[in-house]
């Protein structure tokens, strides 16, 4: 049986609440008888599962079947069913809507029915946890993106985003889910910048004129759940307002593709202090998002939430090391700690500085075994991934020729001048030669591995503009942990070279007890 379109435009009242999105103190004070496969999950259990799995079926089953009571069993008053169509005649896409009253009328009319054995529903779970659920539905006239959520203990169908089913040509020929990954990550990224930096540009250019968010809202002095939608006007005008912006170091937004199929796309996106799913659609060139839902994240603790104080505890923490195994900061209690933070990439190049410090305690430690002699484990943290760190490593020696050119620059400046004093400092600050090839290990000095920056921004120190770079960075720091876990010495650069030197360091760990 053809399937009719019976569609209608839907729109409800624009949230006019700019608040929600001033964060940082939020952070501190705060299937029976169908093929189901399973992508991810968050913390549900199985009677969640069971329950989502339900919800999905009573719609498809109910449409197809013509039962009234098992769509509007599943669905919410406020849903938002949208569906992509390209107009022939423009060659532009347009998008077509399916309100409550419409997906109710239409089952009652059985516009869309069809026998048993022509359904081919199938259900994915792309990601669930306890209060919202993102699925992928399959069927003969359908492939949907579905946003669950659970209010009063019962799930309900609140966004859809809808192409064509299996049995029905594809809206896009020739898309190719891989080819668009970069693509959907860069425009899902730019929105969440445009976000956390109330940057209008960035939400102007990657959200649909149409897009509307979901916000769940709980009361914890009821039990209940409310929703509150945003529309396209209050998101660009709370930007324009610098609502929600956020200090540059709690910007750490992250992205995860879910799903991708036939110009559309599903992503989970992670901030500081909430997550959020979002659906998006090709639109001609230019990939939108239209339909979103996010949620507080609770998690953080309030250590985790204020900065590292001298003479306080310092923070535990456990990172990867480059290399194999883990460092855990309490596993070194009964012994003095030195953390060393350097700068990292600076837009073009990897800081010329820092590897000669990492090279000069490496040198010492072969030399003179400083860290047995203090007492001491030195370990140097980077904000980046593993294949980074290697390439940092794998160009010491490119850094040791910068600074030796800038140490003998050629042609010599005049006496007494800016640059014959620069030249002198640097002769002065970076004394040594260091033997290095690309190849080196460098095992004896663990580098940790915080490429989501969890301690970087825990310690406030990543950022992505500093000393006139714009690059993901982390401000040259060092600090100092006693035998008792005691942060004892803290010390955030303010420009790339004025960081304390190595002997230094080493004659204030001497003096600690």
């Amino acid at each position: 049986m053809k399937r009719k379109s019976g569609l209608s435009e839907f729109t409800i009242m624009k949230s006019r609440d700019c608040n929600w999105y001033k964060t940082l103190l939020v952070v501190i004070l705060i299937l029976f008888t169908m093929p189901v496969i399973f992508a991810q999950t968050g913390n549900i259990n199985l009677q969640e599962d069971q329950a989502i799995r339900q919800t999905v079926l009573d719609f498809y089953e109910g449409y197809y079947s013509g039962n009234v009571a098992r769509v509007e069993k599943a669905i919410h008053p406020d849903i938002n069913r949208a569906t992509p169509r390209n107009v022939p005649q423009t060659g532009r896409t347009m998008l077509t809507y399916s309100t409550f009253s419409v997906l109710i009328e239409n089952t009652r009319a059985k516009v869309g029915a069809l026998d048993d054995t022509a359904r081919h529903i199938n259900v994915l779970i792309l990601y669930a946890d306890n209060d919202v659920a993102n699925v992928k539905v399959t069927s003969s006239n359908f492939t949907d993106y579905i946003q669950l959520v659970r209010l009063d203990s019962d799930w309900k169908m609140i966004n859809v985003l809808s192409t064509s089913g299996i049995r029905l040509p594809p809206r896009l020929s020739n898309f190719k889910a891989e080819d668009e990954r970069a693509a959907i990550e860069q425009t899902t990224l730019n929105y969440l910048s445009g976000l956390s930096g109330a940057d209008f540009g960035r939400l102007e250019i990657s959200v649909s004129p149409e897009f509307s968010k979901i916000t769940i809202i709980p009361y914890t002095a009821t039990g209940k759940t409310s929703l509150r939608r945003q529309r396209y006007e209050s998101l660009l005008e709370n930007s324009l307002a610098n609502f929600g912006k956020q200090d540059e170091i709690y910007r750490n937004n992250r992205v995860a593709i879910l799903d991708i199929t036939d110009g559309l796309a599903v992503v989970r996106c992670d901030m500081v202090n909430t997550y959020e799913f979002v659906q998006m659609f090709k639109n001609g060139g230019q990939w939108q998002i239209l339909n979103s839902i996010s949620k507080t994240i609770t998690s953080m603790t309030f250590a985790q939430a204020i900065a590292a104080t001298v003479g306080k505890p310092m923070p535990d923490f456990t990172l990867p090391v480059f290399g194999g195994g883990d460092f855990n900061l309490a596993k070194y209690r009964g012994k003095n700690v030195l953390l060393m933070f350097p700068r990292g990439w600076i837009g073009t190049q990897w800081c010329p500085y820092c590897p000669y410090q990492y090279l000069e305690l490496e040198q010492l430690e072969k030399t003179s075994g400083i860290e047995a002699k203090n007492n001491l484990e030195i370990a140097f943290v980077m904000p980046y991934n593993r294949e980074r760190i290697k390439d940092w490593m794998e160009k010491f020696p490119d850094a040791l020729q910068t600074i030796d050119a800038i140490k003998n620059p050629k042609p010599q400046p005049a006496p007494g001048s800016f640059q014959s004093d620069f030249v002198s400092w640097a002769n002065s600050s970076f004394p040594l030669q260091f033997d290095v090839k690309p190849n080196d290990p460098h095992k004896i000095i663990p580098v940790l591995v915080d490429e989501n920056r969890t301690l970087s921004r825990q310690l406030k120190i990543f950022t992505n503009f500093w000393d006139g770079i714009s690059s993901e960075q982390n401000m040259a720091s060092v600090f100092i942990i006693d035998k008792h876990g005691i942060l004892r010495f803290k010390y955030i650069s303010q420009m790339t070279e004025d960081r304390p030197s190595v002997e230094f360091l080493i004659d204030f760990i001497k003096k600690l007890k």
